[in-house]
């Protein structure tokens, strides 16, 4: 089948599914679990399209480690992020004159409750934040291993005939950290395995393809948030935020044509979705973060992120025009 073919198939059916389980959580928002599912379908109709027309197994979308340089990249992103944010607040308040515009909340001020009688504050609770960071990257980083040195074939290769079929369960074990620490929905990943895993692996020659066909895709996806409750009567703000989204995709597809693996693309997911509403607010709610203010402004999903978001965007796609002619339009490595 033409990959044009197996891109729409593959959109038609990750967005209807998506929207259908986004509909059924808008019904009654309280049941948060939905868009953990929501956000793994993605993942599962990207392998269910790579085995239908290609009978690729889901290593193909890169499970293996690929170098530390994409890990610490993924992991510094966000950080790039929330500093340039703050940078640009803390400029426009100088200029404006508008102290309210953006100010550090009291660090005694911030709490993490870890159950209903212990609720940890200031440092301590960053302290956890940080160490669950870590815990949950640990998962991943123990499959990328395995992948790296080629441990299930090895296991294969070492069975009886009668018994090969053993090293797919070994595969299947080496995720059993992953589901004990993200739950039995890992959605950043999910979401990697669907956009990057699949669809712009499909356009990896054609980079600039990859990244015009994924950023109405991935903005289409969040289509749900904005008809949320919190979200209702933002209109400007819904439309910065999608905008944002799509924009975004470029550097994640960046991300993925460097090192041809999943997993810095899902830690980068997972890193920002972590520590853009602790540092600087909830763009959804409006609630601060270390951070307090104008949240839906200076919030790296908000102007200041989309702000960013397009520097690197111009930057990348710049690239990846010059290298077409002398590369046929291949990924810049």
């Amino acid at each position: 089948m033409p990959t044009r073919k197996e891109t729409l198939w593959f959109v038609a059916l990750a967005l209807l599914l998506s929207w259908a389980v986004g509909a059924w959580w808008l019904l009654d928002e309280r049941r948060t679990i939905l868009i953990r599912v929501l956000m793994c379908i993605p993942g599962l109709v990207g392998l269910g399209c790579a085995w239908a027309f290609r009978r690729e197994p889901p290593r193909a979308m890169g499970l293996a480690f690929t170098g530390w340089r994409p890990w610490l990249l993924a992991m510094v992103y966000p950080w790039l992020m929330i500093l340039f944010c703050l940078a640009l607040a803390y400029g426009w308040r100088a200029i404006s004159g508008q102290a309210d515009f953006i100010h550090l909340t009291p660090l005694a001020d911030f709490k993490m409750p870890v159950s209903k009688a212990v609720v940890l504050h200031g440092w301590a609770a960053l302290g956890l934040l940080a160490g669950a960071w870590v815990a949950l990257l640990l998962p991943w980083l123990l499959v990328a291993m395995a992948y790296r040195a080629n441990w299930p074939d090895r296991l294969k290769a070492v069975l009886p005939p009668s018994w090969s079929w053993l090293h797919h369960g070994f595969r299947l074990a080496l995720f059993v950290p992953t589901f004990l620490t993200h739950g039995i929905f890992p959605g950043e990943l999910g979401e990697e395995a669907g956009w990057r895993g699949y669809l712009v692996r499909r356009w990896a020659d054609r980079p600039l393809m990859a990244a015009a066909i994924t950023m109405p895709v991935w903005a289409s996806f969040h289509l749900p948030i904005i008809f949320s409750t919190a979200q209702k009567g933002h209109p400007v703000q819904n439309t910065v935020f999608l905008v944002s989204i799509a924009v975004a995709a470029v550097p994640f597809a960046a991300v993925y044509l460097w090192g041809r693996s999943v997993w810095p693309c899902a830690v980068l997911h997972l890193s920002w979705n972590l520590w853009n509403p602790i540092i600087l607010g909830n763009v959804y709610s409006g609630q601060p973060g270390l951070f307090a203010g104008q949240v839906r402004v200076f919030n790296g999903e908000a102007l200041f992120g989309l702000i960013f978001n397009l520097i690197l965007a111009f930057w990348l796609i710049a690239s990846w025009r010059r290298s077409a002619p002398a590369q046929g339009d291949s990924p810049v490595r």
